[in-house]
């Protein structure tokens, strides 16, 4: 029986850095695993789909952005053009909207996605597994995640 004990890096700098640390704690290389396609670390690591994942933060950034246009555009009109305070919200808020809607289009494309690396270590016990952990966390590797089920 085994299970996995595995650390996500965002540049190729931080997994060499984390493979080397792991390498320095005896782990033998065989049982060391490296995945860089973002649609196998997304099934791995995560609930949410890498694409609404990419969307929210598109909606997030489209937001802000369309916020910043309204408030831009009252400016522009100054105060002697706005109605009155309820279409100055209506004009801020239709803004965020717009924003939020193209940025969540934009951003389900994975144009502004995070590079990610997957570096995942098979390891034969819990045992094994803790001792692992507790090594990295004293060379300053956090944020370990390990399958609680264990594998065949």
């Amino acid at each position: 029986m085994s299970q996995a004990i595995y650390w996500i890096a965002r540049s190729d700098d931080d997994a060499q850095e984390v493979i080397n640390k792991i390498k320095g704690t005896g782990i033998a290389s065989d049982t060391l695993r490296v995945i860089t396609k973002p649609d196998e670390i997304a099934s791995v690591t995560q609930r949410m789909s890498e694409e609404a994942r990419n969307a929210a933060n598109g909606a997030v950034g489209g937001t802000v952005v369309g916020v910043l246009f309204g408030a831009a555009v009252l400016g522009t009109m100054g105060f002697n053009g706005i109605p009155g305070l309820f279409e100055a919200a209506l004009l801020l808020a239709c803004a965020a909207f717009g924003g939020a809607m193209f940025g969540a289009i934009i951003g389900s494309t994975g144009i502004f996605a995070a590079k990610r690396i997957l570096i995942a270590v098979d390891i034969k016990n819990a045992t094994e597994r803790d001792r692992l952990i507790r090594q990295m966390n004293g060379l300053g590797v956090r944020d370990a995640r390990y399958s609680v089920e264990q594998a065949a």
